[in-house]
């Protein structure tokens, strides 16, 4: 009717963080690490509107562009998860370093991760979009790709140093609050520690966005060449002090990660 006012578009969901449930979730995964579930609870109840703010920046970006307009759509975790197809890159490659840093099947292969993910349930529960729960389960085995990209291995010193790389990457609450912990471990060279951390956090703030890297076009190229094309320092370069040795907590917390 004229002089009818247009109508609102709907409102964008107002994503909340969930302290109660998130804080919990976080403590749990302190007591016991090696829960990935509470790791992904704790990080989307805390992470609030910062899903919404790394979609956004990904879906600005030309590989995002290209990927979201793709039919169908890729899926990186099921490359991940086929050994077989990584196994056939060239020896030296990014897709070999990553195999030869899972090492035998269980914890961090890809189906693991989405098993204990439940994006699809957390999808609904936190309001997500088609579009951004496919990003987040292309990024949902980020923290192996980013072990092997900043060239952080297995050991407790190689945990906590993608931990601080990828709060560097992402400014993720639940990481910031996790890497306050992990510094009062009372490592045994505490000067040699907060330098490898704060090294750690910079390599990853100074790395370009991993979660706008085109994986399956890297993957088979070699290690040092996948890095040159992302613009990705290696562990040398970012860490010219080498590692700190691991003080009493640090081998303990290495233990039950070790056990579990």
């Amino acid at each position: 009717m004229p002089g009818e006012a247009a109508p609102m578009p709907p409102a964008a969901p107002r994503l909340r963080r969930q302290w109660r449930h998130g804080a919990r979730s976080l403590w749990r995964l302190i007591n016991t690490p090696s829960d990935l579930e509470n790791s992904f609870e704790a990080m989307f109840a805390l992470a609030g509107p910062t899903v919404f703010r790394e979609f956004a920046k990904f879906a600005a970006h030309p590989l995002g562009r290209k990927l979201l307009a793709e039919s169908p759509r890729r899926d990186l975790n099921a490359l991940l998860l086929d050994r077989a197809a990584l196994a056939a890159m060239p020896k030296g490659s990014f897709a070999d370093a990553y195999l030869q840093y899972l090492g035998d099947q269980g914890m961090g292969t890809a189906d693991y991760f989405l098993e204990a993910a439940s994006l699809d349930e957390k999808a609904m529960r936190f309001g997500w979009s088609d579009d951004q729960l496919w990003f987040v389960k292309r990024m949902a085995n980020s923290h192996d790709l980013f072990h092997v990209m900043g060239g952080y291995d297995r050991s407790i010193l190689g945990e906590v140093g993608v931990v601080a790389y990828t709060a560097g990457q992402i400014p993720l609450l639940p990481l910031r609050l996790l890497l306050l912990y992990l510094l009062t471990l009372k490592p045994s060279e505490p000067i040699r520690w907060g330098r490898y951390v704060r090294d750690a956090y910079r390599h990853g703030r100074s790395t370009p966005p991993l979660a706008c890297v085109d994986y399956e076009a890297v993957l088979p190229l070699p290690l040092d060449q996948a890095r040159a094309r992302i613009g990705a320092a290696s562990f040398e370069q970012a860490h010219p002090h080498g590692r700190p040795a691991k003080g009493k907590w640090l081998r303990r917390l290495e233990g039950v990660l070790e056990d579990a």
